[in-house]
């Protein structure tokens, strides 16, 4: 018997060094169940299961076993609410991660990553502000409490900034202050890359991505950060369009959306996807086939990608939405007929004035529109009356068409840009 609990234990102990030098080792799993085959109490046990789990994004398997703990209700219970509460925010079940933060913080209300998760899941439930203000606190906190850690905690906040849409203003003075706290924290240094192209300055943002790209050739964000800076300026050079127009009109901000939404499979291209299983015969018999590449080469991206999806609709058809207007969607050779007679004459089209930046997406064939303009929002435009917002960008639009026909919404709550 003595034999058999010193086998036991050395497994336990065994299985514990290996997550912590690498936790998706599948010996692990093994090693721990051969562990509760004999002492089925040991809650650690399930604790590092979930854990182990979770590092190998098997979620299903790890909720299970983090509910398990929970169930217990031992001293393991706080460990098994934070785990599931980071889980279920990286799974972006934002409600369910909600409740999990605040127990978290119930039940642990000295640690500062609590707090911070708390913020962070209050934010993705759209209470932006609190939540923001709240990793304020949590930083600070950690200043006091665990001050070798404020770097660490200075990167996270700028990280849950970055990935909830907080706006520049929020996200640059953190990233410069993690940098300022690890010099050699490198999520920190891509953070305020970051926050220099949010802040328009391409050639810092450039230098800083070669600079980490040197040091690993393999970093996709920072791929991405100069692949941006590159494309920015040379739309500034190429159009001689000056960086104010470019500012106004946010265009770092809606291509930092989209490469977020894109990431989470929010972008326009999987709202098409999404709608097309959901789409109603009624609207699918007015859709015209694609259009061919050639005729979509001057159009933008968004209007590329819906030209390239269907080439828009047969003129009158746009009520089969079942919207309050009947806007349709344009045609690849509407746009470009519409573009060159607004360049002919731009006296003639006071309502597309040419110091703004925006693309028609659908008419009701009576002089209105919907057309994407500053931060990508889709507003509706026509002669002599304001605009009015209808959705945050395309890609909202299709989605609000997906909800409306029955289909899943996966968009979290977030913040409008500018």
């Amino acid at each position: 018997m003595s034999d058999e609990l010193t086998y036991t234990d050395r497994d336990r102990t065994l299985a514990w060094d290996l997550y912590d030098a690498q936790p998706t080792n599948p010996k692990i799993e093994e090693l721990a169940y051969r562990v509760l085959a004999d002492e089925p109490w040991r809650t650690g046990m399930v604790i590092l299961l979930a854990d182990h789990y979770a590092a190998r994004r098997r979620v299903d398997e790890a909720r299970q076993k983090y509910e398990e703990v929970l169930g217990r209700r031992d001293q393991f219970f706080a460990n098994a609410a934070a785990g599931l509460r980071d889980l279920e925010l990286g799974a972006r079940n934002h409600a369910r991660g909600l409740e999990l933060a605040i127990t978290a913080v119930e039940e642990d209300s000295e640690l500062w990553f609590n707090h911070m998760q708390l913020g962070n899941a209050m934010a993705a439930c759209g209470d932006f502000e609190a939540g923001w203000d709240l990793m304020d606190d949590a930083v600070a906190m950690c200043g006091r409490t665990m001050p070798d850690m404020l770097g660490a905690a200075l990167a996270a906040q700028v990280t849950r900034l970055a990935e909830g849409f907080a706006p520049p203003e929020r996200q640059i003075p953190v990233a410069r202050a993690a940098i300022e706290a690890d010099p050699a924290n490198v999520w920190a240094a891509e953070m305020l890359g970051w926050s220099y192209l949010l802040q328009y300055r391409f050639d810092d943002a450039e230098e800083l991505a070669r600079r980490l790209l040197r040091e690993d050739p393999q970093n996709e964000l920072m791929h991405t950060l100069l692949s941006l800076a590159n494309k920015f300026r040379r739309v500034i050079d190429e159009n001689d369009v000056p960086a104010e127009k470019m500012r106004a009109a946010g265009f770092v901000e809606s291509a930092w959306r989209h490469q977020l939404d894109m990431e989470r499979g929010l972008d326009l291209e999987s709202a098409l996807d999404a709608l097309d299983a959901v789409l109603p015969d009624a609207v699918q018999a007015t859709l015209r086939g694609a259009a061919d590449p050639d005729e979509t080469a001057n159009l933008t991206r968004p209007l590329r990608t819906l030209a390239r999806w269907h080439d828009g609709q047969e003129p009158g058809t746009g009520a089969v939405w079942g919207l309050a207007e009947p806007f349709r969607l344009m045609t690849a050779a509407e746009l470009d007929e519409l573009d060159a007679a607004i360049d002919a004459d731009a006296a003639a089209f006071p309502e597309w004035p040419e110091d703004e930046m925006w693309d028609q997406v659908l008419t009701d064939d009576d002089g209105a529109y919907l057309a994407i303009v500053a931060f990508g929002r889709l507003v509706r435009r026509s002669r002599d009356r304001d605009d009015v917002v209808i959705a945050d960008s395309l890609a909202d639009w299709v989605w609000d068409r997906v909800a409306a026909f029955g289909g899943h919404d996966p968009r979290p709550k977030r913040p409008a840009l500018g």
